[in-house]
């Protein structure tokens, strides 16, 4: 009988040290660098084309020319964050501040779309977020800690261009996180936001993942890791919850998915539309549109359709700005369509 109890005493602690590592593997630091390839084996969507990967180097490169101003900021907890400023010659009068997913940092992520944006006139700054690139910080929030100190550099953009239109954009993980800041008192200085490809809360995602990539259950996995998550780095995976804030959003939201994307399930996309304002007196609702873009996997709607994209999130700031009858359906046709897509847009 001392050896049975012995076993499971053994099994349970496996257990407990296998769910740490998985738990250091999903929050603790990271720095910009690449998943390993035994992440990208198991996970499923998270795996880069070796022609992404040389395409990505090269526009990385020439939007660390273009963002070469840094600048930093301290939090009220003392940690550093670090962002990339990218301003126009000739400047429109827009912002965009673009929030980068896990395994990132600004620069990487908007490597395709920051030029671009940038040759039209628009003044990119490009945060890295805490526990992320050249930022402090250990762990990553899924949303939680990264929509509070983004509004650092809301209020740094208010203050530094006074009178110019704010537009946030976040991919994934950033994507949650614009969409976490959308119900706060804060958000009254952006016009507008871009989730692309954002989750519902990060235990959807987690369970998501653990059943698909892993064909586990969600007990007793997530449970142990949330415990862990909720010691060592003082939130709840469900705290981070884009699906609860967008029920209250206060600013219009531009949705963004790919169809084929399998680490953050277009359904997600779905959830996030339909629940977007639902919180709120329908008088006093703001509007919301969404796109998906035909094909594309995690986090590369603009690599994929770039045209799509750039239309998408420029009618959607001109309307903001200046309103004008919409006809935005909850759809996107294949990118070789293109009659099909200026009927969309």
């Amino acid at each position: 009988m001392e050896w049975v109890i012995g076993i499971l005493l053994l099994l349970v602690l496996l257990l407990f040290v296998g769910c740490y590592f998985v738990f250091r593997a999903l929050v603790w630091r990271k720095s910009g660098k690449a998943p390993p390839k035994i992440v990208t084996f198991f996970i499923k969507g998270s795996a880069d084309s070796e022609e992404f990967v040389r395409d990505q180097a090269i526009a990385e490169d020439k939007m660390k020319t273009l963002a070469a101003e840094r600048v930093e900021q301290k939090t009220r907890d003392g940690d550093t964050l670090v962002a990339y400023i990218a301003e126009p010659a000739i400047p429109n009068d827009k912002i965009i501040i673009g929030c980068h997913g896990m395994n990132c940092f600004g620069r990487r992520e908007f490597c395709f779309f920051g030029p671009d944006f940038y040759e039209k006139g628009y003044t990119l700054i490009l945060p890295d977020h805490r526990g992320s690139g050249e930022s402090d910080g250990a762990y990553m929030g899924y949303g939680t800690h990264e929509s509070k100190d983004t509004f650092l550099w809301v209020k740094y953009a208010k203050e530094r261009w006074p009178g110019k239109h704010i537009f946030l954009i976040g991919v994934s993980m950033g994507a949650a996180t614009v969409l976490m800041m959308s119900s706060k008192r804060g958000i009254r200085d952006v016009d507008g936001i871009i989730a692309d490809c954002a989750y519902t809360t990060a235990w959807d995602e987690f369970s998501y993942q653990l059943k698909t990539s892993f064909h586990l259950p969600d007990f007793p996995v997530m449970q142990i890791c949330n415990m862990y998550c909720k010691f060592i780095c003082g939130y709840d995976f469900r705290d981070a919850s884009p699906i609860k804030a967008v029920k209250k959003a206060e600013v219009p939201i531009l949705f963004i998915h790919g169809t084929a994307d399998a680490l953050v399930p277009p359904y997600m996309q779905e959830q996030l539309y339909e629940e977007c304002g639902s919180g709120l007196p329908e008088e006093k609702r703001k509007e919301k549109f969404g796109v998906k873009v035909e094909g594309a996997i995690h986090a590369r709607s603009y690599y994929t359709n770039p045209e799509l994209y750039k239309r998408a999130v420029e009618t959607f700031i001109t309307h903001v700005l200046r309103p004008r009858t919409l006809d935005f359906e909850y759809s996107a046709p294949a990118p070789e369509d293109p009659a099909s897509d200026e009927e969309e847009l």
